[in-house]
Protein backbone atom coordinates (compact mmCIF):
# COMPACT_ATOMS: atom_id res chain seq x y z
CA UNK A 1 0.00 0.00 0.00
CA UNK A 2 1.34 3.36 -0.89
CA UNK A 3 0.54 4.29 3.09
CA UNK A 4 3.38 1.40 4.07
CA UNK A 5 5.84 3.27 3.52
CA UNK A 6 4.65 6.43 5.62
CA UNK A 7 3.47 4.37 8.18
CA UNK A 8 6.98 2.87 8.42
CA UNK A 9 8.42 6.35 8.16
CA UNK A 10 6.04 7.79 11.18
CA UNK A 11 7.22 5.18 13.80
CA UNK A 12 11.20 6.98 13.47
CA UNK A 13 9.69 10.18 13.28
CA UNK A 14 8.42 11.04 16.50
CA UNK A 15 11.26 12.97 17.73
CA UNK A 16 10.36 15.33 14.49
CA UNK A 17 7.10 15.53 15.09
CA UNK A 18 7.47 16.87 19.16
CA UNK A 19 9.67 19.81 17.02
CA UNK A 20 8.04 23.69 17.09
CA UNK A 21 5.96 22.69 13.50
CA UNK A 22 7.40 26.07 11.22
CA UNK A 23 4.50 28.67 11.00
CA UNK A 24 4.69 31.99 8.99
CA UNK A 25 4.03 34.85 10.88
CA UNK A 26 0.50 36.25 10.85
CA UNK A 27 -0.17 39.56 9.15
CA UNK A 28 -1.20 42.57 10.97
CA UNK A 29 -4.79 43.61 10.71
CA UNK A 30 -4.13 46.63 9.84
CA UNK A 31 -2.61 45.58 6.07
CA UNK A 32 -5.16 47.98 4.16
CA UNK A 33 -4.59 51.09 6.52
CA UNK A 34 -3.01 54.44 4.82
CA UNK A 35 -4.06 53.55 1.17
CA UNK A 36 -2.83 56.05 -1.68
CA UNK A 37 -5.33 58.46 -3.36
CA UNK A 38 -6.50 56.25 -6.49
CA UNK A 39 -9.40 56.15 -8.26
CA UNK A 40 -10.46 52.66 -9.69
CA UNK A 41 -13.49 52.45 -11.87
CA UNK A 42 -15.01 49.09 -11.50
CA UNK A 43 -17.99 47.94 -13.44
CA UNK A 44 -19.43 45.92 -10.42
CA UNK A 45 -22.23 48.32 -9.64
CA UNK A 46 -23.61 44.96 -7.55
CA UNK A 47 -21.14 45.74 -4.50
CA UNK A 48 -22.53 48.97 -3.71
CA UNK A 49 -26.13 46.94 -2.97
CA UNK A 50 -27.32 43.83 -1.30
CA UNK A 51 -27.99 41.21 -3.89
CA UNK A 52 -31.69 40.26 -4.77
CA UNK A 53 -30.78 36.27 -3.57
CA UNK A 54 -28.89 37.75 -0.12
CA UNK A 55 -29.13 33.90 1.29
CA UNK A 56 -31.56 31.16 0.61
CA UNK A 57 -35.10 30.56 0.94
CA UNK A 58 -35.67 29.39 5.10
CA UNK A 59 -37.81 26.77 3.73
CA UNK A 60 -34.71 25.01 1.45
CA UNK A 61 -32.56 22.66 2.26
CA UNK A 62 -28.91 22.62 0.98
CA UNK A 63 -26.45 20.47 -1.42
CA UNK A 64 -22.96 20.77 -1.13
CA UNK A 65 -22.48 19.27 -5.28
CA UNK A 66 -18.34 20.01 -5.45
CA UNK A 67 -15.40 21.18 -3.40
CA UNK A 68 -12.47 22.61 -4.63
CA UNK A 69 -9.19 22.58 -2.70
CA UNK A 70 -6.56 24.95 -2.94
CA UNK A 71 -3.47 24.37 -0.84
CA UNK A 72 -0.17 25.54 0.49
CA UNK A 73 2.38 22.91 -0.36
CA UNK A 74 4.05 21.40 3.30
CA UNK A 75 7.28 22.61 5.38
CA UNK A 76 10.09 22.93 2.95
CA UNK A 77 13.73 24.06 3.80
CA UNK A 78 14.55 27.56 2.48
CA UNK A 79 14.77 28.80 -0.98
CA UNK A 80 17.73 30.43 -0.59
CA UNK A 81 21.07 28.22 -0.87
CA UNK A 82 22.75 28.62 2.50
CA UNK A 83 26.04 26.83 3.34
CA UNK A 84 24.92 23.91 5.77
CA UNK A 85 23.52 21.87 2.74
CA UNK A 86 23.90 18.78 4.92
CA UNK A 87 21.89 19.95 7.72
CA UNK A 88 19.01 20.76 5.11
CA UNK A 89 19.74 17.18 3.55
CA UNK A 90 19.19 15.33 6.83
CA UNK A 91 15.38 17.20 6.72
CA UNK A 92 14.30 16.09 3.36
CA UNK A 93 12.10 12.67 3.37
CA UNK A 94 14.05 9.40 2.25
CA UNK A 95 13.62 7.98 -1.47
CA UNK A 96 12.26 5.29 -0.59
CA UNK A 97 9.48 7.29 1.38
CA UNK A 98 8.77 9.34 -1.50
CA UNK A 99 8.42 6.61 -4.03
CA UNK A 100 5.61 5.33 -1.42
CA UNK A 101 3.76 8.25 -1.36
CA UNK A 102 4.23 8.66 -4.97
CA UNK A 103 2.67 4.84 -5.81
CA UNK A 104 -0.99 5.19 -7.55
CA UNK A 105 -0.14 8.63 -9.06
CA UNK A 106 0.86 10.06 -12.57
CA UNK A 107 1.96 12.73 -13.52
CA UNK A 108 1.20 14.25 -16.57
CA UNK A 109 3.17 17.09 -18.51
CA UNK A 110 2.87 18.74 -22.06
CA UNK A 111 4.19 17.31 -24.44
CA UNK A 112 6.91 20.02 -24.72
CA UNK A 113 7.99 19.11 -21.80
CA UNK A 114 8.20 20.54 -18.29
CA UNK A 115 8.62 24.01 -17.93
CA UNK A 116 11.04 26.66 -17.57
CA UNK A 117 12.44 26.56 -13.77
CA UNK A 118 11.04 28.88 -11.11
CA UNK A 119 13.36 31.48 -9.18
CA UNK A 120 11.45 29.97 -6.29
CA UNK A 121 11.96 26.07 -7.11
CA UNK A 122 15.14 25.94 -5.10
CA UNK A 123 18.40 23.83 -6.37
CA UNK A 124 19.67 20.97 -4.29
CA UNK A 125 17.95 20.65 -1.23
CA UNK A 126 16.83 23.97 -1.44
CA UNK A 127 13.03 24.91 -1.50
CA UNK A 128 12.39 21.12 -0.71
CA UNK A 129 9.88 19.57 0.91
CA UNK A 130 10.83 18.29 4.44
CA UNK A 131 9.65 15.01 6.28
CA UNK A 132 7.61 17.24 8.31
CA UNK A 133 6.11 18.66 5.85
CA UNK A 134 5.05 15.43 4.27
CA UNK A 135 3.86 14.32 7.36
CA UNK A 136 1.40 17.80 7.82
CA UNK A 137 0.19 17.25 4.32
CA UNK A 138 -1.04 13.33 5.02
CA UNK A 139 -2.45 14.47 8.22
CA UNK A 140 -4.39 17.62 5.95
CA UNK A 141 -5.85 14.73 3.68
CA UNK A 142 -7.25 12.65 6.67
CA UNK A 143 -8.86 15.73 7.92
CA UNK A 144 -10.17 16.67 4.76
CA UNK A 145 -11.77 12.81 4.29
CA UNK A 146 -13.20 13.04 7.50
CA UNK A 147 -14.76 16.76 6.60
CA UNK A 148 -16.34 15.28 3.31
CA UNK A 149 -17.60 11.75 3.85
CA UNK A 150 -20.90 11.17 5.28
CA UNK A 151 -20.66 8.31 7.63
CA UNK A 152 -22.84 5.02 7.64
CA UNK A 153 -23.80 5.75 10.83
CA UNK A 154 -24.31 9.24 11.14
CA UNK A 155 -28.37 9.81 11.24
CA UNK A 156 -29.76 12.27 9.03
CA UNK A 157 -30.88 15.60 10.97
CA UNK A 158 -34.22 17.08 9.60
CA UNK A 159 -33.34 20.42 11.62
CA UNK A 160 -29.99 20.21 9.73
CA UNK A 161 -29.94 23.32 6.88
CA UNK A 162 -27.96 20.68 4.49
CA UNK A 163 -28.35 17.54 2.87
CA UNK A 164 -26.18 14.71 4.60
CA UNK A 165 -25.36 17.10 7.20
CA UNK A 166 -23.35 19.16 5.22
CA UNK A 167 -20.65 16.28 3.30
CA UNK A 168 -20.00 15.89 -0.15
CA UNK A 169 -19.56 11.88 -0.16
CA UNK A 170 -22.35 9.81 1.16
CA UNK A 171 -22.22 5.95 1.17
CA UNK A 172 -23.96 4.99 -1.65
CA UNK A 173 -22.05 7.89 -3.75
CA UNK A 174 -18.56 7.78 -1.52
CA UNK A 175 -14.86 9.27 -1.78
CA UNK A 176 -13.58 7.48 -4.67
CA UNK A 177 -10.43 8.72 -7.06
CA UNK A 178 -12.26 8.51 -10.17
CA UNK A 179 -14.36 11.29 -8.49
CA UNK A 180 -11.58 13.13 -7.88
CA UNK A 181 -9.35 15.77 -10.22
CA UNK A 182 -6.01 16.92 -9.26
CA UNK A 183 -3.88 19.62 -10.46
CA UNK A 184 -0.45 21.33 -9.23
CA UNK A 185 2.09 23.59 -10.29
CA UNK A 186 5.40 21.76 -11.06
CA UNK A 187 7.59 22.01 -8.26
CA UNK A 188 8.76 19.14 -6.25
CA UNK A 189 7.46 20.09 -3.41
CA UNK A 190 4.06 20.86 -4.66
CA UNK A 191 3.37 17.90 -6.35
CA UNK A 192 4.84 15.65 -3.33
CA UNK A 193 2.70 17.23 -0.99
CA UNK A 194 -0.37 16.49 -3.24
CA UNK A 195 1.15 13.10 -3.30
CA UNK A 196 0.93 13.12 0.51
CA UNK A 197 -2.16 14.35 0.67
CA UNK A 198 -4.05 11.60 -1.36
CA UNK A 199 -1.83 9.64 1.05
CA UNK A 200 -3.98 10.39 3.48
CA UNK A 201 -6.89 10.66 1.91
CA UNK A 202 -6.52 7.19 -0.01
CA UNK A 203 -4.55 5.16 2.05
CA UNK A 204 -5.60 1.73 -0.34
CA UNK A 205 -5.63 3.43 -3.47
CA UNK A 206 -2.94 1.46 -5.31
CA UNK A 207 -5.97 -0.13 -8.20
CA UNK A 208 -7.35 2.84 -8.35
CA UNK A 209 -4.81 5.62 -10.25
CA UNK A 210 -4.79 8.91 -9.35
CA UNK A 211 -3.37 11.67 -12.22
CA UNK A 212 -1.91 14.54 -11.19
CA UNK A 213 -2.57 17.59 -14.07
CA UNK A 214 1.18 19.78 -14.56
CA UNK A 215 0.59 21.11 -17.74
CA UNK A 216 1.20 24.85 -17.79
CA UNK A 217 0.37 25.09 -14.40
CA UNK A 218 3.30 27.53 -13.31
CA UNK A 219 2.49 29.85 -15.64
CA UNK A 220 -1.15 30.93 -14.10
CA UNK A 221 -1.83 29.33 -10.55
CA UNK A 222 0.75 31.80 -8.66
CA UNK A 223 0.92 35.60 -9.16
CA UNK A 224 4.41 36.09 -10.03
CA UNK A 225 5.23 33.25 -13.49
CA UNK A 226 8.52 33.74 -14.98
CA UNK A 227 7.68 35.06 -17.77
CA UNK A 228 4.45 36.71 -16.53
CA UNK A 229 1.40 36.12 -18.38
CA UNK A 230 1.40 39.50 -19.92
CA UNK A 231 4.59 41.59 -20.24
CA UNK A 232 3.05 44.75 -18.94
CA UNK A 233 2.53 43.20 -15.55
CA UNK A 234 6.27 43.66 -14.04
CA UNK A 235 5.69 47.41 -15.14
CA UNK A 236 2.21 47.89 -13.08
CA UNK A 237 3.93 45.52 -9.83
CA UNK A 238 7.15 48.21 -10.49
CA UNK A 239 4.59 50.95 -10.43
CA UNK A 240 2.11 49.78 -7.87
CA UNK A 241 5.31 49.48 -5.02
CA UNK A 242 6.72 52.71 -5.65
CA UNK A 243 3.36 54.20 -4.60
CA UNK A 244 4.38 57.03 -2.36
CA UNK A 245 2.58 55.35 0.89
CA UNK A 246 4.90 52.23 0.04
CA UNK A 247 8.11 53.83 -0.16
CA UNK A 248 8.06 55.73 2.87
CA UNK A 249 6.92 52.67 4.96
CA UNK A 250 9.93 50.56 3.19
CA UNK A 251 12.27 53.67 3.70
CA UNK A 252 11.23 53.82 7.40
CA UNK A 253 12.32 49.64 7.74
CA UNK A 254 15.52 49.67 5.05
CA UNK A 255 17.93 49.78 8.23
CA UNK A 256 15.83 46.50 9.65
CA UNK A 257 16.46 45.05 5.16
CA UNK A 258 20.13 46.03 6.18
CA UNK A 259 20.48 44.46 9.76
CA UNK A 260 19.10 41.34 8.63
CA UNK A 261 20.93 40.97 5.21
CA UNK A 262 24.10 41.79 7.47
CA UNK A 263 23.01 39.05 10.04
CA UNK A 264 22.38 36.58 7.75
CA UNK A 265 25.54 37.00 5.78
CA UNK A 266 27.92 34.13 7.43
CA UNK A 267 24.59 31.74 6.67
CA UNK A 268 23.79 32.20 2.85
CA UNK A 269 25.29 29.52 0.26
CA UNK A 270 26.71 30.25 -3.25
CA UNK A 271 24.22 31.81 -5.73
CA UNK A 272 22.01 33.44 -2.57
CA UNK A 273 21.95 36.72 -3.88
CA UNK A 274 20.91 35.75 -7.24
CA UNK A 275 17.46 34.22 -6.23
CA UNK A 276 14.82 36.29 -7.59
CA UNK A 277 10.80 35.67 -6.82
CA UNK A 278 7.73 37.93 -5.20
CA UNK A 279 5.03 40.17 -6.69
CA UNK A 280 7.35 43.72 -7.37
CA UNK A 281 10.50 42.16 -5.76
CA UNK A 282 12.01 40.92 -9.53
CA UNK A 283 15.52 41.71 -9.84
CA UNK A 284 16.50 44.35 -12.30
CA UNK A 285 19.67 43.45 -14.25
CA UNK A 286 19.91 47.52 -14.91
CA UNK A 287 20.54 47.98 -11.28
CA UNK A 288 23.17 49.72 -10.14
CA UNK A 289 25.50 47.40 -8.18
CA UNK A 290 25.09 49.21 -5.27
CA UNK A 291 24.94 47.65 -1.75
CA UNK A 292 21.66 46.03 -1.57
CA UNK A 293 19.65 44.28 1.14
CA UNK A 294 18.47 40.98 0.36
CA UNK A 295 14.66 41.31 -1.01
CA UNK A 296 11.81 40.98 1.55
CA UNK A 297 10.42 37.70 0.50
CA UNK A 298 14.03 36.48 0.47
CA UNK A 299 14.71 37.78 3.97
CA UNK A 300 11.08 36.63 5.33
CA UNK A 301 11.25 32.78 3.68
CA UNK A 302 14.98 32.48 5.28
CA UNK A 303 13.83 33.95 8.49
CA UNK A 304 10.79 31.69 8.77
CA UNK A 305 12.45 28.42 8.44
CA UNK A 306 15.54 29.42 10.36
CA UNK A 307 13.23 30.76 13.73
CA UNK A 308 11.16 27.64 13.55
CA UNK A 309 14.50 24.94 13.92
CA UNK A 310 16.06 27.89 16.70
CA UNK A 311 19.07 28.56 14.28
CA UNK A 312 18.53 32.60 14.21
CA UNK A 313 21.56 34.16 14.40
CA UNK A 314 22.20 35.34 18.04
CA UNK A 315 22.07 39.36 16.75
CA UNK A 316 18.46 38.57 15.38
CA UNK A 317 15.28 38.42 17.46
CA UNK A 318 12.18 36.64 17.66
CA UNK A 319 10.72 40.51 17.23
CA UNK A 320 12.68 40.59 13.67
CA UNK A 321 11.52 37.40 12.32
CA UNK A 322 7.85 39.35 13.51
CA UNK A 323 8.70 42.57 11.75
CA UNK A 324 9.71 40.88 8.80
CA UNK A 325 7.08 38.82 8.00
CA UNK A 326 4.44 41.54 8.84
CA UNK A 327 6.02 43.97 6.42
CA UNK A 328 6.00 41.23 3.93
CA UNK A 329 2.71 40.53 4.18
CA UNK A 330 1.11 44.02 4.52
CA UNK A 331 3.59 44.55 1.18
CA UNK A 332 1.96 41.38 -0.62
CA UNK A 333 -1.64 42.44 0.32
CA UNK A 334 -1.12 46.21 -0.54
CA UNK A 335 0.02 45.43 -4.20
CA UNK A 336 -2.22 42.16 -5.03
CA UNK A 337 -5.34 44.04 -3.34
CA UNK A 338 -5.28 46.67 -5.92
CA UNK A 339 -7.89 45.22 -8.73
CA UNK A 340 -5.88 45.79 -11.70
CA UNK A 341 -3.36 43.74 -10.28
CA UNK A 342 -5.36 41.15 -8.63
CA UNK A 343 -6.99 40.29 -12.24
CA UNK A 344 -3.75 40.54 -14.07
CA UNK A 345 -1.93 37.74 -11.78
CA UNK A 346 -4.80 35.07 -10.49
CA UNK A 347 -8.42 36.52 -13.22
CA UNK A 348 -6.89 33.02 -15.27
CA UNK A 349 -7.03 30.96 -12.23
CA UNK A 350 -9.77 32.10 -10.71
CA UNK A 351 -11.63 32.04 -13.89
CA UNK A 352 -11.12 28.38 -14.57
CA UNK A 353 -12.48 27.44 -10.72
CA UNK A 354 -15.39 29.64 -11.66
CA UNK A 355 -15.94 27.73 -15.02
CA UNK A 356 -15.79 24.17 -13.20
CA UNK A 357 -18.86 25.41 -10.63
CA UNK A 358 -20.54 26.24 -13.93
CA UNK A 359 -20.26 22.85 -15.44
CA UNK A 360 -20.96 21.14 -12.57
CA UNK A 361 -24.13 23.34 -11.78
CA UNK A 362 -25.18 22.86 -15.46
CA UNK A 363 -24.33 19.06 -15.16
CA UNK A 364 -28.16 19.12 -13.49
CA UNK A 365 -30.08 21.07 -16.57
CA UNK A 366 -30.86 23.92 -14.22
CA UNK A 367 -33.27 25.54 -16.63
CA UNK A 368 -34.87 21.75 -17.48
CA UNK A 369 -38.25 21.02 -17.40
CA UNK A 370 -37.93 17.65 -17.60
CA UNK A 371 -40.24 15.73 -15.08
CA UNK A 372 -37.81 14.42 -12.62
CA UNK A 373 -36.18 14.10 -9.28
CA UNK A 374 -32.95 15.62 -8.74
CA UNK A 375 -31.53 12.27 -7.88
CA UNK A 376 -33.03 10.61 -10.78
CA UNK A 377 -31.57 13.01 -12.66
CA UNK A 378 -28.79 12.78 -11.61
CA UNK A 379 -28.08 9.09 -12.17
CA UNK A 380 -28.50 10.65 -16.08
CA UNK A 381 -25.66 12.59 -15.67
CA UNK A 382 -21.85 12.27 -17.27
CA UNK A 383 -20.32 13.62 -13.59
CA UNK A 384 -17.75 16.35 -13.82
CA UNK A 385 -15.39 15.67 -10.46
CA UNK A 386 -17.18 16.14 -7.13
CA UNK A 387 -13.87 17.08 -5.57
CA UNK A 388 -11.28 18.96 -7.49
CA UNK A 389 -7.84 19.52 -5.25
CA UNK A 390 -5.16 21.93 -6.34
CA UNK A 391 -1.40 22.06 -4.97
CA UNK A 392 0.34 25.14 -4.91
CA UNK A 393 1.66 27.78 -2.80
CA UNK A 394 0.94 30.77 0.06
CA UNK A 395 1.30 33.27 -2.93
CA UNK A 396 -1.49 31.55 -4.88
CA UNK A 397 -3.73 31.71 -1.40
CA UNK A 398 -3.12 35.15 -1.32
CA UNK A 399 -3.83 35.79 -4.69
CA UNK A 400 -7.33 34.71 -4.82
CA UNK A 401 -7.86 35.76 -1.83
CA UNK A 402 -7.62 39.70 -3.78
CA UNK A 403 -9.18 38.60 -7.09
CA UNK A 404 -12.08 36.89 -5.38
CA UNK A 405 -12.13 39.60 -2.95
CA UNK A 406 -12.31 37.85 0.15
CA UNK A 407 -12.03 39.25 3.69
CA UNK A 408 -8.35 38.68 5.03
CA UNK A 409 -7.42 35.62 7.00
CA UNK A 410 -6.03 36.68 10.78
CA UNK A 411 -3.19 34.96 10.12
CA UNK A 412 -0.56 34.52 6.77
CA UNK A 413 -1.73 31.13 5.64
CA UNK A 414 0.96 28.67 6.97
CA UNK A 415 2.58 25.23 5.76
CA UNK A 416 -0.51 23.20 4.17
CA UNK A 417 -3.45 25.65 4.80
CA UNK A 418 -6.12 25.06 2.64
CA UNK A 419 -8.54 27.04 0.83
CA UNK A 420 -12.02 25.44 0.70
CA UNK A 421 -14.42 26.52 -2.19
CA UNK A 422 -17.81 25.09 -1.84
CA UNK A 423 -20.59 24.64 -4.64
CA UNK A 424 -23.98 24.81 -2.47
CA UNK A 425 -27.50 23.95 -4.40
CA UNK A 426 -30.14 25.37 -3.24
CA UNK A 427 -33.25 22.87 -3.12
CA UNK A 428 -37.14 22.93 -2.38
CA UNK A 429 -38.68 19.76 -0.65
CA UNK A 430 -41.93 21.59 -2.16
CA UNK A 431 -41.06 21.07 -5.58
CA UNK A 432 -38.31 18.14 -5.96
CA UNK A 433 -37.93 18.75 -10.12
CA UNK A 434 -37.32 22.48 -9.76
CA UNK A 435 -33.52 23.02 -9.68
CA UNK A 436 -33.05 26.42 -7.92
CA UNK A 437 -30.22 28.89 -7.22
CA UNK A 438 -26.56 27.62 -6.94
CA UNK A 439 -24.42 29.57 -3.94
CA UNK A 440 -20.26 29.43 -3.18
CA UNK A 441 -19.11 29.76 0.18
CA UNK A 442 -15.21 30.12 1.04
CA UNK A 443 -13.56 29.21 4.21
CA UNK A 444 -9.71 29.16 4.86
CA UNK A 445 -8.25 26.70 6.98
CA UNK A 446 -11.91 25.80 8.58
CA UNK A 447 -12.68 29.87 9.23
CA UNK A 448 -15.31 31.44 6.81
CA UNK A 449 -14.19 34.32 4.57
CA UNK A 450 -16.86 36.53 3.49
CA UNK A 451 -17.68 38.26 -0.02
CA UNK A 452 -16.31 41.61 0.76
CA UNK A 453 -18.41 42.62 -2.85
CA UNK A 454 -21.41 41.65 -1.95
CA UNK A 455 -23.68 42.55 1.16
CA UNK A 456 -26.49 40.68 3.09
CA UNK A 457 -30.11 42.22 4.47
CA UNK A 458 -27.76 43.67 7.01
CA UNK A 459 -25.31 45.11 4.79
CA UNK A 460 -22.91 42.67 5.94
CA UNK A 461 -20.55 40.80 3.62
CA UNK A 462 -21.90 37.41 2.66
CA UNK A 463 -20.87 34.26 3.69
CA UNK A 464 -22.29 32.58 0.47
CA UNK A 465 -22.79 34.50 -2.67
CA UNK A 466 -24.56 33.35 -5.91
CA UNK A 467 -22.29 31.66 -8.61
CA UNK A 468 -24.03 33.29 -11.57
CA UNK A 469 -22.86 36.47 -10.00
CA UNK A 470 -19.47 35.42 -8.80
CA UNK A 471 -18.99 34.44 -12.40
CA UNK A 472 -19.99 37.93 -13.47
CA UNK A 473 -17.83 39.83 -10.76
CA UNK A 474 -14.64 38.11 -12.32
CA UNK A 475 -15.22 39.21 -15.48
CA UNK A 476 -15.98 43.09 -14.35
CA UNK A 477 -13.54 45.61 -15.89
CA UNK A 478 -10.89 47.61 -13.42
CA UNK A 479 -8.74 50.89 -14.71
CA UNK A 480 -6.62 52.43 -12.59
CA UNK A 481 -5.95 56.76 -12.71
CA UNK A 482 -3.41 58.14 -11.43
CA UNK A 483 -4.52 60.83 -8.64
CA UNK A 484 -2.78 63.73 -10.74
CA UNK A 485 -3.89 63.45 -14.74
CA UNK A 486 -0.45 64.46 -16.19
CA UNK A 487 -0.54 63.31 -19.25
CA UNK A 488 -4.45 64.59 -19.99
CA UNK A 489 -6.38 61.60 -19.14
CA UNK A 490 -4.48 59.94 -16.27
CA UNK A 491 -5.45 56.81 -17.08
CA UNK A 492 -2.04 54.27 -16.61
CA UNK A 493 -3.78 50.41 -16.64
CA UNK A 494 -6.97 48.72 -17.27
CA UNK A 495 -7.99 45.19 -17.37
CA UNK A 496 -11.00 44.58 -19.71
CA UNK A 497 -11.76 41.28 -21.92
CA UNK A 498 -9.15 39.36 -19.76
CA UNK A 499 -6.25 41.61 -20.82
CA UNK A 500 -4.30 44.14 -19.06
CA UNK A 501 -3.20 47.26 -21.18
CA UNK A 502 -0.80 49.87 -20.25
CA UNK A 503 -2.17 53.00 -21.70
Amino acid sequence: MRYEAYNNKLALTNGILSHKTPRSAPHPSNMMKNHPRWIILSSLCLAAAASSFSKPHPSSKLRIRQVLVVHRHGDRTPITPMKDEDYWQKTLPEPHVLDGIAKGTTLIRPPEGGPKKHGAAGRGPFGQLTLMGLLQMVSLGERLKEELEHSHHAEDDESHPFVNQGRLFTPKKPLHPSRVKVMSTDFPRTVQSVQALLTGMFPDANNSPIEIDLQHTNTYFIPDPQPRQYKQQLALESYLSKRPHLAEREGKLRELAHRVTDALEGHLGEGAKGVSFGIGEEKDASQAKTRQPLAWAQLSEILVCLHSRELLPPTLSEEDVQAVSNHVAWRWFENLGHPVLAKTAMWKFASRLVENMQRKADEHGAESTIEMTIEEYEQECIEEPWLCIYSAHDSTLIGLLCVLQLEQPVEWPEYGSALKVELIREENELQPTKMMQHWVRFSLNGQVLRSTWLTDDNNEPSTMVPLNQLADMIQSEHELFEDEGVDGSGLKYSWRDGLLKEH
